[in-house]
């Protein structure tokens, strides 16, 4: 059994209705509030969308066979001759049958409709945003930097046990360094997820790449708290 998929998958099609979905709510996000004559403009959101998709899955069975070889002129010469007349024999001859190849294909459609719901949540769950300050600091040893973050949301208040991580952009990195050969040797000792404590505070240290840093290229980290991110740079 074999299935040709010639169409959209699923995910294509759930990931091209949020992306068109996303673009629609940042334009109504971005009208202004007033017009040219100081008027108030209508402003619309998108609270949820409602969707229902029919989706066909096709399945071919592809049967092939083929007849055995008849052995019918083999047997007939190991048949004796019979006799119809007296003084005379003949011999009973048979014409083997020409083998074939049979094709069969069965094919099986199966419909199903999906239906769902896409709900605009608000940032954060509702609560004052995540604020994440992060700074590199050299320390003793060569090579090694000490990253300091604290972790506050708009209202000012500290974040207590916050899963923050810690990551090597090599991408970012090469970008800000083009037309150069990159080690890309960075890494983070010890560990790279580290909770804040009481006061919202967490460090982390990082080894760069003696070779990089040497050269002057700049290093770009990332330090997140699930998907609130900012981005420091470690240049020589």
């Amino acid at each position: 059994m074999s299935s040709v998929n010639n169409a959209l998958t699923l995910k294509q099609i759930l990931l091209g209705i949020s992306d068109s979905l996303n673009e629609a709510q940042n334009h109504l996000r971005n009208v202004k509030p007033y017009d040219e004559f100081g008027r108030p403009n209508t402003l619309y959101t998108l609270p949820y969308l409602d969707f229902n998709l029919q989706v066909e899955a096709e399945f071919e069975k592809e049967t092939t066979s083929e007849p055995q070889k008849s052995n019918m002129l083999a047997d007939s010469q190991s048949l004796p001759y019979q006799s119809y007349k007296k003084g005379y024999e003949k011999t009973i001859a048979f014409k083997p049958v020409t083998n074939s190849t049979t094709n069969t294909k069965e094919t099986n459609k199966i419909t199903s409709t999906i239906s769902g719901r896409f709900v605009a949540i608000v940032p954060n769950e509702g609560l004052p945003q995540l604020i994440i300050n992060a700074v590199p600091k050299k320390t003793a040893t060569i090579h090694i930097y000490d990253i300091d973050v604290e972790v506050i949301n708009a209202a000012g208040e500290k974040i207590s046990d916050a899963l923050v991580e810690f990551n090597y952009n090599q991408e970012k990195t090469e970008k800000l360094n083009p037309n150069t050969t990159l080690n890309h040797g960075t890494s983070f000792l010890n560990v790279s997820e580290i909770r804040t404590d009481a006061n919202g505070k967490a460090s982390a240290q990082v080894k760069v790449d003696a070779v990089d840093i040497a050269n002057g290229h700049i290093l770009i980290l990332d330090v997140n708290i699930g998907n609130v991110l900012t981005k420091i740079s470690i240049q020589q």
